[in-house]
């Protein structure tokens, strides 16, 4: 029997959902089990290892605890003005961070009880819109144009020391973080159809950030080049190449250190809002979400595709001649 994986997926029409994931089942995935939270639902993670448990964060601000195996959710956490755009579970410290349209990041011990289920609370400068969690160190995108990242072990001990507080290197708003595989970087992706590929160290960031243009389209009858936000990005796991979802519905395979596309897939239904790579990357889960780019007539369904990885769309250039 083919390995089950499991996918979380989180929506505005106020659900969370489980999927079953298997290589022999490509094209839509189907749904497990699905709660209603009641408000709508912007992110969410598992918790730790287990699939029956996950955190989700709301429109509304609160931090929800989904039980999947009886249905049930409760409020564990909350932010105090605003959404909840991004929750985190870090396996070393076992901490669920949290970041908010509240100009803050809160860590939260799911442990205890409510009375000493806040471990710390760090502010930003700007909302926070987007990030991600990786080796123990997290990325930030906010919404005055700054990065900023931290070792997850100072962030329960705030005030924390930044490893990374500057600005983005890209004009507009950034939509989309990801880390690297190798823990030294990150790339970020803008509203304005632009990736961003950056390192923690500021010297070696000088010398090798660069940034480009993706998700375009040349319309010779109309406004000549159209341009769509970056929705999504997420790293290979084993490679170290990353896929980019835009407004143009379009999946694309970056080669980062070659500043190579590997491969663009086909055109989804509509605009791709999530990216998720399996474990060893070789499925890749995807969310076709409608987002008024194409300004199509008739709204598409939402859907979840899960796409097989070939070599030569997530290899590296220098791995496929040396």
């Amino acid at each position: 029997m083919a390995r089950r994986l499991t996918l979380l997926v989180t929506s505005w029409d106020g659900t969370a959902r489980r999927y079953a994931c298997r290589a022999r089942e490509i094209g839509d995935v189907k749904s497990l089990n699905s709660i209603d939270l009641g408000a709508p639902a912007l992110c969410g993670t598992f918790v730790g290892t287990d699939e029956d448990a996950a955190c989700v964060g709301c429109l509304d601000g609160s931090v929800r605890l989904v039980d999947f195996k009886t249905g049930a959710f409760r409020v564990v956490g909350a932010h105090d003005d605003g959404a909840v755009s991004a929750v985190e579970y870090d396996d070393a410290t076992k901490k669920l961070f949290t970041f908010g349209w509240d100009r803050t990041i809160r860590a939260w011990d799911l442990t205890k009880d409510e009375r000493g289920r806040a471990v710390s609370t760090t502010k930003t400068a700007g909302k926070c819109y987007a990030a991600d969690l990786r080796d123990g160190k997290i990325f930030v995108a906010t919404s005055d144009g700054q990065v900023l990242a931290y070792e997850t072990r100072d962030l329960v001990r705030a005030p924390p020391r930044p490893l990374i507080n500057r600005r983005s290197s890209m004009r507009f708003q950034t939509r989309a973080i990801a880390a690297n595989i190798r823990g030294d970087g990150f790339v970020a992706a803008s509203v304005e159809g632009r990736v961003a590929v950056e390192f923690i160290r500021d010297e070696e960031n000088d010398k090798r950030k660069y940034a480009f243009k993706c998700h375009r389209k040349t319309d010779d009858a109309s406004v000549g080049e159209i341009v769509y936000p970056v929705h999504a990005v997420a790293f290979h796991p084993v490679h170290g190449t990353f896929a980019t979802g835009g407004g143009d519905g379009y999946v694309n395979f970056w080669d980062g250190d070659a500043k190579k596309r590997l491969f663009q897939s086909p055109r989804y239904p509509t605009s791709i809002s999530a990216l998720a790579f399996s474990p060893c990357g070789s499925l890749l889960a995807i969310a076709s979400s409608y987002a008024h780019e194409e300004r199509e007539n008739n709204k598409p369904e939402d859907r979840v595709f899960l796409r097989e990885t070939r070599a030569e769309e997530v290899t590296p250039k220098s791995a496929k001649t040396s």
